[in-house]
């Protein structure tokens, strides 16, 4: 009897010894450490958040006050970008008044600088004479004012232009005078910084030589 419980218990103990065996393996002692896990890149650095916004030169200059307050009601005005445009509009209204184009010139104008455009386009054609005006070279255009009131920008820039003028008369074009000159003027141009329209329009012109 004593015999036949010790066979029982020497055979439940090797059933035992041989599962752990089988699960643990021959290695014995803690296992080694787990290596340290790397960060990926976007994990190291933050992103960047989309809503800064990078920092841009002071505006300087004569107009810098007028320039800043036009820029905080609308930050997508920029000042080279409007001169480059006012310049484009001063040869287009040059020419557009020398052609007697009143569409182009209804686009660019306020409605009273059109209204007397028009007029002495007008008047030109009933004294027959034909005007044929051309920019030679435009030799400035500088910004020289800016202000904000009631939420609508005014900006001046001068123009000094070398043109050549030929006037004739309408029933005898091949008799012409030419003249060739340096025109130093100031134009205005004003725009409503709540509008959609980009567009600034001609609201004045100052002869200054």
């Amino acid at each position: 009897m004593v015999l036949m419980q010790i066979l029982i218990f020497a055979a439940i103990a090797g059933f035992v010894l041989m599962k752990l065996y089988n699960v643990l393996g021959k290695d014995v002692g803690a296992p080694p450490p787990a290596k340290p896990t790397t960060l990926g890149k976007s994990a190291q650095t933050p992103p960047k958040s989309a809503s800064v916004t990078p920092l841009r030169p002071a505006f300087t200059g004569p107009a810098a006050a007028g320039l800043e307050a036009i820029y905080a009601a609308d930050n997508r005005f920029d000042p080279q970008s409007f001169v480059e445009g006012a310049s484009i509009a001063y040869e287009q209204i040059v020419e557009g008044y020398s052609q007697s184009d009143k569409k182009t010139l209804k686009s660019l104008l306020q409605d009273d600088v059109y209204q007397r455009y028009a007029e002495a386009i007008d008047e030109r054609k009933k004294s027959g004479v034909a005007l044929d005006t051309e920019i030679i070279r435009i030799k400035k255009a500088e910004l020289i004012e800016a202000e904000l009131q009631n939420k609508v920008a005014k900006i001046v820039v001068e123009f000094s232009a070398e043109l050549s003028t030929r006037e004739a008369r309408s029933d005898n074009p091949e008799e012409a005078d030419v003249k060739k000159s340096l025109t130093t003027e100031e134009w205005t141009f004003v725009r409503d910084v709540r509008s959609r329209d980009p567009n600034w329009k001609l609201a004045s012109v100052a002869t200054l030589a």
